[in-house]
């Protein structure tokens, strides 16, 4: 046991070494200030063509120049200042600088001119009590058929489901809360938790007809595709699926198995059309931040975050009474997006911490 433990700190230890690589780099400028700038520039240089090196990964050049080496404070986690020396046009500063190449990595690849696939996004299926008809279809067995129904078509064409505990606790809140269909950002908050990029959430009604040779149901499915990061419904689709049996037991466990199946193929090609032009185009978020309403402070933020890969374009959308509140558009994911908002604080001398987030809304205070 001891060894193994060993063993596993080792490792951990040198997966540290990789993504934070120490690097020795000498910079000149008029001033020793300009200089340390060009020094972490020529330190990150390194770090960019180390994984340039061991890839087959293609990029622009300018692209590289302008998102990357042009913030390159934003990748040198700390570093030490060697020596320093006059030149003929100013001062050199020579430094020993930790580099996160793990965010070089990162930004590289978002800057690729041949990117892979995109892959399909991460969904929470979880099921709303608030449709109407007879409490035979709000109980456990029925609904986990339908679960399984659409988890399966889903698993089918390669999309990641939430696992079904998270599921479960989920109904349970909707339950409770009774707030989904005006607050969605409930919804997007729970879906982000267990890191899902869009959640499923369907309600059940429908009817039940006893015959005399066989039983039938009668049942509608209603579901809501919302996508996490923007609080936003997608598409709204119901179905119908009728099923006949000699028990009302057997009739409904073939409509809701058959149902499930059913509300997922005509949201496949919406998800996956929302999903791509989120991939190319980003997702619009919004950042508030307490603290800052300078107009100076404002410009110099915006044309920090915009530099890096990921951001499309930031703009400032209101400010006053101490907050500025930003809008972007951006490729990444949500804990992305906050790494960024805190690089960008970084190379503006700023200290800030997230204080709320909601949806594709999150809030930050300068401190």
């Amino acid at each position: 046991m001891k060894k193994s433990a060993l063993m596993m700190i080792a490792l951990l230890l040198g997966a540290v070494s990789i993504a934070m690589a120490d690097v020795e780099a000498t910079g000149e400028g008029p001033s020793k200030e300009q200089a340390l700038v060009s020094a972490m520039r020529r330190a990150v240089e390194q770090g960019v063509g180390t994984y340039l090196k061991s890839s087959t990964t293609v990029v622009d050049s300018a692209l590289v120049d302008d998102k990357i080496l042009s913030h390159s404070k934003g990748y040198v986690t700390s570093y030490k200042i060697l020596k320093t020396g006059k030149t003929d046009d100013g001062f050199s500063v020579t430094i020993s600088a930790k580099v996160d190449s793990k965010i070089i990595k990162e930004d590289i690849n978002a800057l690729t001119i041949v990117r892979t696939g995109a892959g399909n996004p991460r969904i929470l299926v979880a099921f709303s009590k608030k449709g109407e008809g007879a409490q035979i279809f709000k109980s456990k067995d029925f609904v986990e058929e339908i679960y399984n129904g659409i988890v399966e078509t889903l698993t089918d064409k390669q999309f990641r489901v939430v696992d079904k505990a998270s599921s479960e606790k989920f109904a349970q809140q909707v339950a409770a809360t009774h707030e989904i269909d005006v607050d969605l950002n409930k919804a997007a908050a729970f879906g982000l938790k267990f890191n899902a990029e869009y959640t499923l959430l369907y309600s059940v009604s429908g009817t039940v007809k006893e015959g005399a040779v066989s039983k039938g149901v009668l049942l509608r499915i209603k579901t809501q595709l919302i996508d996490n990061t923007r609080s936003q419904v997608i598409t709204s689709k119901l179905v119908e699926q009728a099923s006949n049996a000699q028990t009302i037991e057997n009739a409904l466990e073939k409509a809701a198995r058959d149902g499930g199946k059913k509300i997922v193929n005509p949201m496949i090609e919406i998800l996956q059309k929302n999903w791509m032009e989120m991939q190319q185009n980003g997702s619009l978020y919004t950042v508030v931040i307490d603290g800052v309403d300078d107009p100076e402070e404002i410009a110099n933020f915006t044309g920090m975050f915009e530099k890096f890969p990921l951001v499309n374009n930031a703009k400032e959308l209101e400010s006053g009474g101490g907050k500025t509140t930003f809008e972007a558009t951006y490729k990444g994911k949500r804990d992305q997006l906050d790494r960024d908002v805190l690089r960008a604080a970084k190379e503006l001398g700023w200290t800030v911490k997230k204080i709320r987030a909601e949806g594709a809304r999150s809030s930050w205070k300068k401190q």
